[in-house]
């Protein structure tokens, strides 16, 4: 498998794609406004025109809905469940998420506390995005199978109206993600919607379109 080590923000034709952190690679949109610009990025660097999956809570679902820990509601066998006492993952619409909105209609509420889980352990995957809504910032860990795992924060959203950032992480040469865990903090309600996932066609190939620059160290890996 190719991976890529790089210093600092990588920047590719005027397109601000990821960082490196560590174990994984980091996509995260400062604005609503650019999550489109970003996602796109992500995908480029992924080498694929589309992830293998999508959930954007738009059909299938109701308001008011709690999915913590259903399964067969998602494509790959996803099952997303809030970790806290609470056991409460809500399908909401309008602006329940500390007065922001979601994606379209729907989208998914949580309260915050450790952890609400996207669990991938039925079909381990080499990368996964999602939009975060209302929230002053949301710690990322990344579960990887075999137990090794990595952790990365997400920024400071806007508070109300239009506000989801795009957050995109791809594996680099770990084991494949089996489980990934949010611990938002805010004022109480945040939320997540648009969530994508999927694995890389082998050989797969990380931020292709950067060979060449300087600034960037390539190695091979087997």
């Amino acid at each position: 498998m190719n991976s890529i080590s790089a210093f600092g923000l990588l920047s590719v034709v005027g397109l601000t794609v990821g960082s490196l952190h560590g174990a994984v690679t980091f996509f995260n949109s400062p604005n609503f406004s650019d999550a489109g610009t970003f996602r796109d990025s992500w995908l480029a660097a992924l080498g694929v025109s589309a992830p293998t999956h999508s959930v954007d809570f738009e059909s299938g679902f109701t308001d008011g809905q709690n999915i913590s820990g259903v399964s067969g509601l998602f494509p790959g066998g996803l099952v997303i469940s809030d970790s806290t006492p609470s056991n409460a993952a809500i399908i909401g619409t309008g602006s329940v998420f500390g007065g922001s909105n979601p994606v379209g209609n729907f989208g998914l509420s949580h309260n915050e506390g450790a952890f609400l889980v996207l669990d991938f352990s039925a079909s381990p995957v080499d990368y996964f995005s999602f939009r975060d809504i209302d929230t002053t910032s949301t710690n990322i860990r990344v579960n990887f199978v075999g137990g090794g795992f990595e952790t990365v924060s997400s920024e400071t959203t806007g508070g109300s109206g239009d506000s989801a950032e795009f957050v995109g992480v791809f594996r680099n040469d770990q084991p494949r993600i089996e489980s990934v865990q949010l611990d938002a903090n805010g004022d109480g309600t945040w939320g997540i919607d648009n969530v994508e996932y999927g694995v890389v066609p082998e050989p797969s190939v990380i931020l292709l379109g950067v060979l060449g620059l300087p600034g960037f160290i390539f190695r091979r890996r087997r």
